[in-house]
């Protein structure tokens, strides 16, 4: 059967002439002792984007003493990508590849015979646990006897990316609710109307409440990336869970003109789970959706129950595009701007890594746009009778 690709070539260089490519470039002296030097992340690759040589810091990334176990792979195999086994070509060849910044560094690095130099957000998965990357990858064009080979480095800047996503929360988002937070303060203290400074007083509560929020959320995430956030669980109510949700978020500027509404036949069920973690995930799908929503439009959310799993999901009638859809749990990516995009990007973090569920999700023309979190329906030992 022909191998298919819905990008790159899927062709492959044979484990015989790997293993010739190997011992070609190994027996380049100073290219070796040079290449030995390259501050980052490096290897060598052949036409068919194959690894065929590793300086140290790619093999002590990948945890691994020798190139053995990698040789031969793609750079989205040997690093875990979660997109590199969705065909069976491997790294380069799924519809998600088209937009990888690595592939296409290197493709365009063939194409032109110069060096190339793309930014890529990678998602992998590495000890059951997803991980993203934000990486600056060069693919430079380089012969040896005749043969063209490509140095591919990788250069980790998710350092910098965070910092960028950071100082546009702090000093763009949150000085701009300070800034109205403190307009409204000025002016409750010249209001003498009791009813406008009680709605004075409403508005003022609800934008510190959402920079508290933001500040906490931007928090939990960091301590989730370095492995540091702890997981309390406690029984609770799904449809109480659900409804305290969409109540916290009304208050956000995102439910603004908008509704929000729960099935009738949302299951009322009783559940371990860390709550706070949950209701986070909850509030950034609602938020998420509001965003996508016109005024007056309204964003439908639900629980279903199949077999041991509990379903949480999240409506909205808006489409997304096949190119976004492709690219949405990156860690970097948004549609609103640089250095924005944590906010799909956190809710897979938390559900997989942390509240062992699934995040999935639809966008056609019969079922609009839904975001599902599924999770074990399960119950701690201490809890003996969840409706007392």
């Amino acid at each position: 059967m022909e191998d298919l690709t819905h990008f790159a070539s899927p062709e492959r260089t044979t484990t015989e002439q790997i293993l010739k490519e190997y011992e070609l470039v190994g027996s380049q002296k100073i290219f070796t002792e040079i290449f030995g030097t390259i501050t980052g992340i490096g290897g060598v690759i052949d036409k068919n984007r194959q690894i065929v040589y590793a300086n140290d810091e790619l093999l002590t990334l990948l945890g691994i003493k020798t190139l053995e176990p990698i040789l031969g792979k793609r750079p989205g195999e040997f690093i875990s990508c979660i997109h590199s086994d969705e065909e069976e070509s491997g790294c380069g060849t799924s519809h998600a590849c088209a937009y990888c910044g690595a592939v296409n560094a290197i493709l365009e690095s063939q194409r032109t015979g110069m060096k190339s130099m793309r930014e890529t957000q990678v998602s992998t998965i590495i000890d059951g646990k997803h991980k993203s990357w934000d990486l600056n990858v060069i693919s430079t064009p380089v012969s040896f006897n005749g043969e063209v080979f490509y140095i591919l480095v990788l250069q980790d800047i998710s350092d910098e990316k965070r910092r960028a996503a950071l100082e546009r929360i702090f000093f763009h988002d949150l000085l701009n609710s300070m800034g109205a937070l403190n307009g409204l303060l000025s002016i409750l203290r010249e209001e003498t109307n009791p009813d406008e400074t009680r709605e004075l007083i409403k508005l003022s509560e609800d934008i510190s409440r959402n920079v508290i929020d933001e500040i906490l959320s931007q928090r939990q995430i960091r301590a989730a990336e370095n492995g540091e956030l702890k997981v309390n669980i406690e029984l609770c109510n799904s449809v109480e869970l659900l409804d305290s949700a969409i109540e916290k978020i009304n208050f956000h500027e995102a439910g603004n003109g908008k509704n929000i509404v729960r099935t009738e036949d949302s299951v009322n069920t009783f559940f371990a789970i860390d709550k706070i973690l949950l209701q986070r995930v909850i509030i950034n799908l609602l938020k998420n959706a509001l965003e996508a929503t016109q005024l007056n439009g309204t964003v439908t959310s639900g629980i279903r129950e199949n077999e041991d799993k509990i379903i949480f999901w999240v409506k909205n009638d808006q489409l997304i595009p096949k190119d976004v859809q492709m690219q949405l749990f990156l860690r970097s990516f948004s549609t609103k701007g640089t250095g924005r995009g944590l906010g799909t990007y956190s809710i897979r973090l938390l559900t997989e890594n942390y509240l062992e569920g699934k995040v999935s999700f639809v966008s056609n023309e019969a079922e609009g746009t839904v975001f599902s979190i599924e999770l074990n329906k399960k119950f701690p030992e201490i809890v003996s009778d969840p409706q007392k």
